[in-house]
């Protein structure tokens, strides 16, 4: 088993340790990229030939205890409420705030769109890590990222404010995404084609008749699926944010994975841009359990708002 652990010391210039079962310690270097990212591909490939089995009833039952927790949300929204998208925000968000509620709506040029600089960071390492793990490199971050998003209607918004941006707002934009890059290159393992590499894999797991729908984005899914056994690997990308919310998201996904699959990835791993961070470890039943405890919950406390 691999244990994820995020970096202690802010100033270690070192990526996160990875723990082995064994309690020996592994490093990957910044400012190594080839180990670093040979180190995340290696400790994906460990027992790889050894791959977890489930059981095969476990999937219907955290849909169950899911179905109850959905169920007292939509007796207290009401039968007549529009349906409720829920993103892995539900997990660390409070309760008073939106909760992970997303209503499906994306800046389409219209109106006025301002969002954070976080988001506009996030939004273009992740327009550029699809070519990074289909071709294996980046032109000009800013201008590919640009490119990238022109292509999709839903990020005219995106686009358009990024283009209005003051020259000087506009150059520590590029300075900041060329260090995200950097890192995200440094960190992204090149993945032969039997590896099956596919990035942004929506899975969506309506609940109550979908009036609650579960949904999440795969940065990368690897791996084929094979009946009954967990064979894939999942990649998450973190810009930005704490480590743990970062994690939060990849066991929420897991989860998700294996109530549309019927198994979960078998192994996840976090590539941090900001920090130059890594992180692999092992996806086990009492961490799906734990999960899956915590969404119900949140559900259960989503019908005391007016969401």
């Amino acid at each position: 088993m691999v244990i994820m652990t995020p970096q202690s010391d802010a100033r270690d210039r070192r990526t996160a340790s990875l723990v082995a079962g064994g309690g020996e310690a592994v490093c990957g270097v910044h400012g190594s990229p080839v180990l670093a990212r040979d180190e995340v591909l290696a400790l994906l490939r460990n027992g790889w030939g050894r791959r977890p089995r489930f059981d095969p009833g476990l999937a219907g039952g955290l849909r169950s205890w899911l179905e109850d927790g959905a169920a007292e949300l939509v007796a207290a929204r009401g039968e007549d409420a529009p349906p409720l998208y829920l993103g892995p925000r539900l997990l660390w968000q409070d309760a008073a705030g939106t909760m992970g509620v997303d209503t499906g709506a994306h800046p389409d040029g219209h109106g006025v769109f301002s969002p954070p600089m976080e988001l506009v960071e996030s939004c273009l390492v992740r327009a550029l890590f699809r070519p990074l793990v289909t071709t294996g490199r980046i032109g000009d971050p800013l201008t590919d990222a640009l490119d990238a998003l022109r292509v999709d209607p839903c990020r005219a918004g995106m686009v358009r404010h990024i283009g209005e941006m003051p020259d000087d707002v506009r150059a520590a934009l590029s300075a900041t995404l060329a260090t995200h890059v950097a890192h995200l290159v440094n960190l992204t393992p090149r993945f032969a084609s039997r590896w099956l590499p596919r990035t942004r894999d929506s899975v969506a797991i309506p609940l109550a008749g979908g009036r609650v729908v579960l949904c999440g984005v795969f940065d990368l899914l690897v791996g084929a699926p094979v009946p009954g056994t967990a064979t894939l690997c999942a990649l998450g990308v973190a810009t930005g944010g704490r480590w743990a919310q970062a994690r939060a998201t990849l066991h929420y996904l897991a989860l998700l994975e294996m109530v549309r699959s019927g198994t979960p990835p078998f192994r996840v791993a976090l590539l941090h841009t900001a920090a130059g961070r890594f992180g692999v470890e092992d996806v086990l039943e009492e961490q799906l359990r734990a999960v899956v405890s915590h969404v119900a919950a949140r559900l259960s406390a989503l019908g005391d708002f007016d969401v």
